[in-house]
């Protein structure tokens, strides 16, 4: 049996946790050595559920102390890119949660640093490995609609994220809905349609201003990509409407409800099966842990892909700002 690869958890709470649930599913593909948050509450919380007995306070004195292969970064967005920089600059392969940065610029100096150090970066983008998102995805490469014409999406649901006394509340800290949660939404559809967008015209609102919540929270975008396929989506933090995805081709047309189906494929609904095989692994732990360990790139969600997320993303933020269309960084 090959060496467990030595994980190196920096953040501690809830995305955290959840990641350390998703690794012990795994048996001794990959285990966490250690944890890193300021919170007491929040390492104990990681001693207590998974047994993970060596913690620091700081990331600096964890990289100084523990002989780790991987780091994954469950912290706050704004702190994304001197977190994931430092630990690939340390030697780990690097797993950071979604949004990969704030900037564009931040994300090409991730890619950067990844490439100069030989290491995997990956972003989390957790919903190409939903069962059902990865049906669609396997529906179109199999052309069950054609050629794709048009994707409508929404994704609208109550509350921001956090209350005022939260990180996510703050748009300066967290970037906002389209960093927050558009970044899922436009992944899966840039990478259904396996494109990238060129252009974008977005209103991008906080339409229920409060004094200590000033994140942009209601958002309607129409891009297009380089096959002119149209990308329609909506986010919104103040509806309880939900989440829906249609796939417009010249020959049919696919329908998902959430990210769990039912799915509909011209109006049948299709079996979503157990497991969806596609390029890499079906879970995101174990497609980043096999690639470490089989020295291989990543099949899936590699920063190097998702930077044209990233760039519709920011792209989409300054249509926002500035009522323009804007050109998609290429």
């Amino acid at each position: 049996m090959k060496t467990p690869i030595r994980i190196l958890l920096v953040g501690c709470g809830r995305m955290a946790l959840g990641h350390a649930s998703g690794l012990e599913s795994l048996g001794e593909l990959g285990v966490i050595i250690a944890g890193v948050d300021p919170s007491e509450d929040a390492r104990n919380n990681l001693k207590t559920q998974y047994g993970v007995s060596t913690t620091f306070d700081n990331l600096d004195d964890a990289l100084a102390n523990v002989e780790a292969d991987a780091a994954i970064i469950a912290v706050p967005n704004f702190l994304h890119r001197d977190y994931t920089i430092a630990c690939l600059e340390k030697g780990l392969h690097t797993l950071i949660e979604k949004p990969m940065a704030l900037t564009l610029a931040d994300v090409d100096d991730m890619i950067a640093t990844a490439e100069a150090k030989g290491k995997l970066l990956m972003s989390g983008q957790s919903q190409r490995f939903s069962t059902a998102i990865r049906q669609v995805k396997k529906l179109l490469e199999e052309k069950a609609v054609g050629k794709i014409r048009h994707v409508i999406h929404r994704r609208l649901g109550s509350g921001r994220g956090g209350d005022e006394n939260s990180w996510f509340a703050r748009q300066e800290l967290s970037g906002g809905i389209l960093p927050g949660i558009g970044v899922h939404s436009l992944d899966v559809l840039l990478w259904w349609i396996d494109e990238k967008a060129v252009s974008v015209s977005a209103i991008v609102q906080n339409i229920d201003p409060h004094p200590d919540i000033d994140i942009e929270d209601e958002v309607s975008l129409i891009a297009t990509t380089e096959s002119n396929a149209i990308l329609n989506c909506a986010l919104s933090f103040h509806h309880r409407a939900g989440t829906e995805w249609t796939v417009m081709g010249d020959e049919g047309v696919i329908h998902l409800n959430g990210t769990s189906g039912p799915l509909l494929l011209n109006g049948k609904e299709q079996h979503i099966p157990e497991t969806v095989h596609l390029a890499g692994e079906p879970t995101i732990h174990l497609e980043f842990l096999t690639a470490i360990r089989d020295n291989r790139p990543l099949a899936q969600a590699s920063a190097q892909d998702v930077r044209k997320t990233m760039a519709l993303i920011f792209a989409s933020m300054e249509s926002g700002k500035t009522g323009k269309t804007v050109s998609v960084s290429r």
